[in-house]
C-alpha cells in the first residue's frame, strides 16, 4: 500500500459513501405515499443506504451485540422517522457531494456488483439450506462497501476513478472490513464472513457455512463483471457444485439485478465490441465492469435527468422544512390557514383561496378567512358522489384544475365567478385518508405551465398544511378542558362585574327620567335625554351578553331609519369625541331611505367605533364625513351603503393587511386594538359586509346592508 492510497484505504465512514441517485429518488417520492414496503426493498438495494442504516442502528442501540441479521430488522429498530432522516440526509449529500458531478457509469459498476453479490450469497443459502438467508444477502451487500470505499477515497483524493487492473491487495480490503467490524460490532460470524471473503478459497473449506456462502458469492459476481474466471473449484470444494450450477446461479442473478435496474430507472450499458488494444505507453481508461470494455465516462441523458430530479427534491424537501418552521408558529385553524395562504403565494404565486374545512363524516364546509365574503360559508361539499372536480380531487388526493384536468360541473364553475378567475384549483389537505381541509385557488391560464410542473410540491405543501390543521386540532383538544375551565372562572368574574355596573346604571336611569320630566318644556334637552338613555340600555345589554350563554341570535328589528340613528351618534359623539380634537362632521344622507330590518343596536355599535376610530385618527382635527346611498347593487342583490371616511393619513399596508384582526394598539393609553375587530364581527352578525380603502387623503369605510325592508 502507497502513501497515495491511505485515504482511500480509511474510508469507512457510511455517510461519506455515494448511493444510486435512481434509488434515492425513487426513496424520495415514495416518502409521501407508502414507504414502508418499498423502504426495505430499495434500502437493501443500495450498499451505501444499507451501510447508514447498519450505522444509525449501533447508534440508537450501543448496548447489544451484533448487528441485525437482516436490513429489514434495522429498518423496524429505527423507526419510520430516523429511516426518513437518513435517506433525507443522504439524498443531500448526495446533490451537493463531488461524485455528483462524476458521469453516473463508475458508480453503477460497484452498485451492480453489490447487488449481483446480494443476489448470489442469498441463492447459496437457499441451496445449501443455510437458515439465515436475510443474513447472507446482507453480508453479500456489505461485502461491496470495501470496494466502493477505496473507489470513493481514491476520487476524493486523486479525482480519477482507478484503472481495474490497479486491484488493490488485501490488506486494503482487510483495513476497511475491520474498521467496519469494530465500529458496528457485527456478530462473529458475519465479521468472518466480511473478513475472509477475499483469501485463497482453500483457506476457508472449513469455516462456517455463512463465510463460504460470502466468499463463493463475491468470487461470482468477480466472474460476471469479467474480474475473474468461473470458481469451479471453490464451488466443489465448499457445496459440490459443478460448473452447470454456477452458470445457472450466476444467470439467474443478472437477470435478478436487470429487473431491479428497470425498476430503478437504472439503465446498464451494453456490451459492445472489443475495441483495439492500445498504444505502448498509453493509459487505458477505466473498464466496462458490465461488459469487460473500454468505456469512456459520458453521462447518459437518463442519468442526467435523473440527478437533476434529485436535486429538485432536494430542494423541495428544504422548501417544506420552511414551511413546516413557519406552520410550527401558528396556532388555531384562522392562523395556520392564513400561514398557508402566505406560503401557497410564495412557492406558487397562488391568490389568496376559499378554504373548505371537513366539519363532519363527509362534508366540507366553506371557511371564510377574515376580510373574505361571509356569506361563502353557505357552502357545503359531499366529499364524495359529486361529479365536480372538487370531488375528483378529494378522492385522488392530487392537486385538480378546471382549466387542463375537467371541464367541470356548474359548482366548479360558480367558484371561478366566487373568485373572479377563469379556473379553479382545488388542492386537498390530507395527510390520512380524510381530507381535513380543500383549497380552492382561482388561477389563470398563463400560470398552468407552472403549475403542471410543480405538482409533486403542490401535494407535498397540502400535506404539510393538513398536518398542521392536525396537530392545530389536536393541540385544541387537550387544552379544552383547561379552556373550559379558565372560561367558567371568567364568566364568574363578569357576573361579579355585571351585578355590580346594574347598580349604577340604574340609578343613571333613574335621574334621566327625573330630569326629562323638569325639562318638559324643552324639547331639545327631551331628545339629547331620549339618545342617552338609549345609550345606557344598550350598554346594559352589552353587558348583560357577557354572561349569557347558548342564547338564540336576536332578530332583526323592524322599521330601523339607518339616517336617525347616524344623526342621533353624531349628536351623542359631538361634544366629547370630535369637539375637543377640532373635528368637523359632515353628513350626506340620502333622501326618502327606506326603514329596513336589521339588528338596532348591532348597527349603532358598528358606526359608533367607525367614528370613534375616525377621530382617534385625527388627533390634530380634520373632518368626519358620513354618507348614505340607496339602491347599491352588488351581484344582484339590493344594499344600503353607509360610508365613514375621515381626513387623516390613512394606514400603512402592513397594517391594512391585519385590518380586522386584533391586535396590539399603537395609539397607546387605554386602547386593546380590537375597535375593529369587533366591528368586523357585528358586521358578520348582521349579515352585512365592509370594506376598506386607504389613500393618502385618508381612510373610508364602505358598510353594505342588505336592503330588507321593514314590514310595516
Amino acid at each position: 500500500m502507497t502513501k497515495k492510497d491511505a485515504p482511500a484505504i480509511e474510508l469507512t465512514d457510511a455517510g461519506l459513501l455515494p448511493c444510486m441517485p435512481h434509488v434515492l429518488l425513487h426513496l424520495l417520492i415514495a416518502d409521501d405515499a407508502d414507504p414502508g414496503g418499498f423502504w426495505l426493498q430499495a434500502i437493501a438495494k443500495d450498499p451505501a443506504l444499507t451501510a447508514r442504516v447498519i450505522s444509525a442502528w449501533r447508534a440508537k442501540d450501543t448496548r447489544e451485540n451484533g448487528a441485525p441479521a437482516s436490513i429489514a430488522r434495522a429498518i423496524a429498530a429505527l423507526g419510520t422517522d430516523r429511516v426518513r432522516a437518513i435517506i433525507r440526509n443522504a439524498a443531500i449529500q448526495q446533490v451537493f457531494s463531488p461524485f455528483n458531478s462524476r458521469p453516473t457509469p463508475d458508480l453503477k459498476k460497484q452498485w451492480w456488483r453489490a447487488i449481483a453479490c446480494a443476489n448470489i450469497a442469498e441463492q447459496l443459502s437457499l441451496q445449501t439450506a443455510y437458515p439465515h438467508p436475510e443474513e447472507a444477502q446482507l453480508a453479500g451487500t456489505l461485502c461491496a462497501l470495501g470496494p466502493l470505499a477505496l473507489w470513493a477515497g481514491s476520487f476524493k483524493e486523486n479525482g480519477e476513478i482507478p484503472a481495474e487492473s490497479a486491484r488493490p491487495q488485501n490488506d486494503a480490503y482487510l483495513r476497511i472490513i475491520t474498521g467496519m467490524t469494530g465500529e458496528w460490532r457485527l456478530h462473529s460470524f458475519l465479521a468472518d464472513a466480511l473478513r475472509y471473503h477475499r483469501e485463497a478459497f482453500d483457506q476457508v473449506a472449513e469455516t462456517h457455512p455463512l463465510v463460504r456462502i460470502v466468499h463463493l458469492a463475491n468470487s461470482l459476481a468477480d466472474y460476471l463483471t469479467g474480474a475473474g474466471p468461473l470458481p469451479l473449484d471453490a464451488g466443489r470444494l465448499f457445496f459440490g457444485f459443478e460448473a452447470p450450477d454456477l452458470d445457472r446461479i450466476s444467470a439467474h442473478a443478472r437477470q435478478s439485478v436487470a429487473e431491479t435496474a428497470h425498476k430503478f430507472g437504472i439503465t446498464l450499458e451494453e456490451k459492445a465490441a472489443a475495441p483495439p488494444e492500445p498504444p505502448p505507453g498509453e493509459r487505458r481508461l477505466h473498464r466496462n465492469t458490465l461488459g469487460g470494455t473500454p468505456l469512456e465516462p459520458v453521462e447518459l441523458p437518463v442519468d442526467a435527468q435523473i440527478k437533476l430530479d434529485l436535486a429538485r427534491e432536494v430542494r423541495d424537501l428544504a422548501l417544506m422544512d420552511s414551511l413546516r418552521d413557519l406552520l410550527s408558529e401558528a396556532s388555531g385553524i384562522n392562523e395556520i390557514l392564513i400561514k398557508c395562504t402566505e406560503a401557497a403565494h410564495m412557492l406558487f404565486g397562488l391568490a389568496p383561496p376559499l378554504y373548505l374545512i371537513a366539519d363532519k363524516e363527509n362534508t366540507l364546509r366553506a371557511h371564510p378567512l377574515p376580510g373574505q365574503d361571509l356569506r361563502t360559508s353557505e357552502l357545503t361539499l359531499a366529499a364524495s358522489g359529486g361529479r365536480s372536480v372538487a370531488v375528483a380531487a378529494l378522492s385522488k388526493n392530487l392537486p385538480l384544475n378546471t382549466l387542463s384536468d375537467h371541464a367541470g360541473t356548474l359548482w366548479d364553475k360558480q367558484l371561478s365567478q366566487l373568485l373572479s378567475s377563469n379556473g379553479v384549483l382545488y388542492l386537498p389537505f390530507a395527510a390520512t385518508a380524510m381530507p381535513f381541509a380543500l383549497a380552492v385557488f382561482g388561477i389563470e391560464r398563463h400560470q398552468l405551465p407552472r403549475l403542471g410542473k410543480q405538482r409533486r410540491l403542490l401535494s407535498r405543501f397540502g400535506r404539510a398544511c393538513a398536518l398542521a390543521l392536525h396537530a392545530g386540532l389536536t393541540g385544541n383538544t387537550r387544552n379544552a378542558e383547561l379552556t373550559r375551565e379558565k372560561l367558567m372562572a371568567i364568566q364568574a368574574q363578569a357576573r361579579r362585574v355585571v351585578h355590580e355596573v346594574n347598580n349604577p346604571l340604574a340609578i343613571m336611569k333613574n335621574y334621566v327620567k327625573l330630569l326629562a320630566m323638569k325639562l318638559d318644556e324643552n324639547p331639545e334637552a327631551r331628545n339629547d335625554l331620549r339618545i342617552f338613555n338609549d345609550e345606557l340600555d344598550r350598554i346594559a345589554a352589552i353587558i348583560r351578553s357577557l354572561i349569557s350563554t347558548a342564547a338564540p341570535a336576536p332578530e332583526a328589528d323592524g322599521d330601523i331609519d339607518i339616517n336617525s340613528i347616524i344623526r342621533d351618534l353624531i349628536e351623542l359623539s359631538s361634544d366629547t369625541l370630535f369637539a375637543p380634537a377640532k373635528i368637523s362632521v359632515k353628513m350626506h344622507l340620502a333622501e326618502r331611505l327606506p326603514a329596513i330590518a336589521t339588528q338596532r343596536d348591532k348597527l349603532k355599535q358598528i358606526l359608533l367605533n367607525l367614528l370613534k376610530n375616525a377621530a382617534e385618527a385625527m388627533p390634530g382635527g380634520g373632518t368626519v364625513t358620513v354618507t348614505t346611498r340607496d339602491n347599491v347593487n352588488r351581484d344582484g342583490r339590493p344594499y344600503i351603503e353607509i360610508v365613514v371616511a375621515d381626513t387623516g393619513p390613512g394606514m400603512p399596508a402592513e397594517v391594512m393587511a391585519h385590518l380586522f384582526e386584533p391586535v396590539a394598539s399603537t395609539k397607546g393609553g387605554g386602547h386593546a386594538g380590537l375597535g375593529l375587530a369587533i366591528v368586523n364581527k357585528l358586521v358578520g352578525e348582521i349579515h352585512a359586509s365592509i370594506t376598506c380603502i386607504s389613500e393618502q387623503s385618508g381612510l373610508a369605510f364602505h358598510l353594505l346592508i342588505p336592503k330588507t325592508i321593514a314590514s310595516r
